[in-house]
């Protein structure tokens, strides 16, 4: 690879690209890289680790001199941008983002007498705390890991980990039991 000016080198004109096929071949790829032997496979991890950083970088820089409303136009016009940004945490607020993804399971969630609060999100890490009948339920990891994370992964472009504060006071306790409606006959 040279490591020649890039501002000398001429800017190829950009072909059309199927984004979806390109990230399933890319997924492709990245699973037949975890099948590698280790040597080779730390070797490709650590390249990818490095085009990663220099990624977020340059990214991170270009998206503050751009501004926010020239960010959230290119991000609306071209689908390798809005996935580029969402992977690396670019435009909007990952907490509200965070908090509008799980509008998809608060209902569940509340409707057993619990809630979830968003405390922070950044970097694709987002840190909740449950409470009401949630903290210290026996299935609240199953909710977390069946409902809340998918509906992270949803919701939030470029999440990567979950993490819960726990009420340590909270004794451990199983699921609230909903009782099923009993319909009667008028005049039974």
């Amino acid at each position: 690879m040279s490591h020649t000016d890039p501002a000398r080198r001429p800017v190829p004109p950009s072909p059309a690209v199927d984004f979806d096929a390109l990230l399933d071949r890319l997924e492709t790829l990245a699973a037949a890289v975890e099948a590698l032997d280790d040597p080779a496979r730390d070797t490709v991890f650590e390249l990818l680790d490095g085009l990663d950083l220099l990624h977020r970088r340059a990214l991170g820089c270009l998206a503050e001199a751009v501004g926010p409303e020239r960010l959230a136009t290119a991000r609306s016009a071209e689908p390798a941008v809005a996935w580029l940004c969402a992977a690396y945490g670019l435009g909007p607020d990952e907490r509200e983002a965070a908090v509008g993804a799980l509008d998809a399971v608060r209902p569940f969630i509340e409707s057993h007498g619990g809630s979830i609060e968003v405390l922070e999100a950044a970097g694709g890490r987002v840190r909740v705390r449950l409470a009401g009948s949630c903290s210290g339920c026996t299935a609240s990891a199953a909710t977390l890991r069946h409902g809340v994370e998918e509906a992270l992964r949803t919701g939030l472009g470029g999440f990567v980990a979950l993490e819960v504060d726990e009420d340590p006071g909270a004794p451990a306790h199983p699921p609230p039991v909903v009782t099923p409606v009993e319909l009667v006959r008028k005049g039974a």
